[in-house]
């Protein structure tokens, strides 16, 4: 069976492709069935191999997609050509035809483009990420006119399935602490999504669409480092026709 790929439901410029994947399809086995696209989780080096090629070709891409090697950093960087494992979580590039790619399995991950079709970039977002502001680091680098800025939220992890201790709850709640729910003394529910869109919306971003899929809930579509730890990455892309 072939990686499930699904188009990103925004409204952008007709040159811009953005596509996210699913685990269906894929060369991976065991905990890593069946399209993981991540070389760092433990997975055979040769079935992500196979996954990434297979992914290039759905997506008629002429060259390889930028990976980045991830580490829940602020890391924000240009790409100007296909590189593999730039240690960074959010990149972004002017470049034609070639797509930035973010990998993930209960963080967010972010797309954005500008409404003139010129730029493209993507972030991963994650507790540590939110907190060490990578978001208003990438915006910052992408453009003067965030009022001009696209964005799309993918599948995550949903605030129920996502329980954090007070450590967490000490470090974001400066953002808000409307993306807190109390469910005890020592235990807080986290709505990750929500939080970043409260901080798109205060740097003037006001184009925010998201995918509401749950990657804990639905095992059968999405990886889910919460549910399962050692598991697999999906991968979100987007690129300039």
């Amino acid at each position: 069976m072939p990686i499930q790929i699904k188009k990103v439901n925004w409204e952008c410029p007709d040159n811009i492709k953005a596509f996210h994947t699913t685990r269906i399809g894929g060369s991976s086995k065991g905990l890593f069935k069946y399209s993981n696209l991540s070389f760092d989780v433990g997975d055979g080096q040769t079935n992500v191999k196979k996954n990434r090629k297979e992914l290039r070709q759905l997506l008629k891409l002429d060259v390889d997609p930028c990976w980045m090697k991830q580490i829940h950093s602020s890391y924000v960087k240009k790409v100007v050509s296909s590189v593999n494992d730039i240690v960074c979580d959010a990149s972004y590039t002017q470049t034609k035809g070639l797509a930035c790619a973010v990998l993930s399995a209960d963080c967010l991950p972010i797309l954005i483009c500008d409404k003139l079709g010129t730029k493209v970039g993507v972030i991963h977002v994650g507790w540590r990420g939110l907190h060490n502001g990578i978001i208003k680091k990438f915006i910052n680098k992408f453009s003067k006119s965030p009022k001009d800025i696209i964005c799309w939220i993918g599948p995550s992890i949903s605030p129920v399935n996502y329980v954090v201790r007070e450590d967490v709850y000490k470090k974001l709640s400066k953002i808000t602490p409307k993306m807190f729910n109390q469910l005890d003394d020592e235990h807080w529910n986290l709505d990750l999504r929500f939080g970043a869109k409260i901080v798109l919306k205060s740097l003037g971003i006001k184009k925010i669409y998201s995918d509401d899929m749950c990657t804990f809930q639905n095992s059968n579509l999405y990886y889910s480092y919460r549910r399962e730890n050692n598991t697999g990455r999906i991968a979100s892309l987007i690129w300039i026709e």
